[in-house]
């Protein structure tokens, strides 16, 4: 597979925030795309390109940024790896505020540029942030998937009728797979020598460049905890316990690991609304095929279904991921909760739209489903009430079946469909 070929479902979106806004920011991990993308937008355009991994691009930068950004004037300023010189924001500001031109300049970055430390000055007003994740797999397949956007059509049941079925061999691929560009055609000791490689660069080089945090030599320690309790709960206690640093601190840390893009955060839902509703967040890797590289995981023992309890909690975070990675480009505005009440009712994702509607989905690992496998989605109905929109239980199976009152069953399949 030629990488390099595949079209990004955001690009789009890049070209429209440029043409209405000064500063378009894309942001995402290490090698997930990001100046491949901007190469792609700019296309076209009268443009000129420059990459703060280059020590003479960096030390220009460094010694002059009003000048280094005053570098192009008739069109657009890609400027990558920003996060390197944060004293670039504050001289994007000011020549923003002297030319209010939309699409001046396209920059990217392998971290939360606007938390970068010493970075100052905010680009509030003059600039709009695009992230961009690994893969999805629609993107792999060649499809603009947009599964809120479909579901919220009429026809809910027909629509996830329509999912192309998948074997539990296949599932397994994918989650094994991730979508990180250069790992996909990787294999067995190239695969984990890549993701070793990647993970020491980005824990002990970056990390030290982002931030001044006392105890990042335990970094790794954390980051391993969240690979091994994949989609599970965050007990800020109990992890600062295992990794010996003091529970007050344990935000920053989480806040460095979530500025590297190597983790997303689902808040819980409810604690507004029910006295019952736990309010502790999810915490999720951000890409399967990384943690399953770094836990020791192939698609052959991910297949085999005597793995159950390494399937389950990877298959949610796959999900979870893939549905976070359409919002980028979705023609849905909604955000990503879990939800669990002190019942011990869950369920795995709450969508709540920006009008209030909310949308619960359940992921399964097994081939088949009972009625037990909706009772968090029951329950979540309950106390959500009127805004409850629908609740669908994805599972391995190869049938789509309404089940009850806004209740459905599909294929984990229809969420690229």
């Amino acid at each position: 597979m030629d990488i390099s070929l595949l079209r990004r479902n955001i690009e789009n979106v890049v070209k429209d925030t440029l043409k209405d806004t000064p500063v378009a920011i894309i942001q995402g991990a290490r090698q997930v795309g990001k100046s491949t993308l901007a190469m792609m937008v700019s296309k076209g355009m009268k443009h000129r390109e420059v990459t703060l991994d280059s020590g003479e691009a960096l030390l220009s930068a460094t010694e002059n940024p009003f000048e280094f950004v005053s570098q192009y004037q008739e069109g657009l300023l890609i400027i990558d790896e920003v996060q390197k010189c944060p004293d670039l924001l504050p001289a994007i500001k000011l020549s923003v505020d002297r030319d209010r031109r939309p699409g001046r300049f396209l920059i990217t970055g392998s971290a939360d540029i606007l938390r970068v430390k010493g970075a100052n000055e905010s680009l509030a007003g003059r600039a709009e942030t695009i992230w961009l994740e690994p893969f999805s797999v629609g993107e792999i397949k060649g499809i603009k998937e947009d599964f809120v956007t479909r579901i919220l059509q009429d026809d809910i049941a027909g629509i996830l009728q329509k999912a192309e079925p998948t074997s539990r061999t296949g599932y397994a691929g994918l989650i094994v797979d991730g979508g990180y560009p250069d790992a996909i055609d990787r294999e067995g000791r190239r695969r984990r020598a890549y993701f070793r490689n990647y993970i020491s660069r980005v824990l002990d080089h970056d990390a030290n460049e982002l931030s001044g945090l006392a105890h990042l030599d335990r970094l790794r320690k954390l980051y391993d905890i969240i690979i091994g309790g994949t989609s599970g709960i965050y007990v800020r206690a109990n992890v600062s316990r295992l990794i010996n640093i003091p529970e007050s601190s344990m935000n920053g840390y989480i806040r460095l690991l979530k500025d590297l893009c190597l983790i997303h955060a689902l808040p819980a839902w409810g604690k507004n609304y029910s006295r019952r509703a736990i309010g502790k967040p999810k915490i999720i890797v951000s890409d399967t095929g990384l943690a399953c590289s770094l836990k020791g995981i192939s698609h052959e023992f991910l297949s085999n279904i005597e793995n159950g309890n390494e399937m389950g909690p990877l298959l949610e975070t796959f999900v979870i991921a893939e549905i976070n990675k359409q919002r980028s480009w979705s023609e849905t505005d909604y955000s990503l909760h879990h939800y669990r009440d002190r019942d011990n009712k869950e369920v795995d994702i709450v969508l709540e739209l920006d009008d209030g509607r909310l949308i619960a989905i359940e992921v399964k690992a097994a081939s088949s489903f009972s009625r037990k496998d909706f009772s968090g989605m029951k329950a979540f109905r309950d106390v959500a009430g009127s805004r409850f929109y629908c609740g669908i239980l994805l599972y391995t199976g190869m049938e789509a079946q309404p089940f009850g009152d806004k209740m459905f069953a599909a294929p984990v399949s229809a969420i690229w469909q």
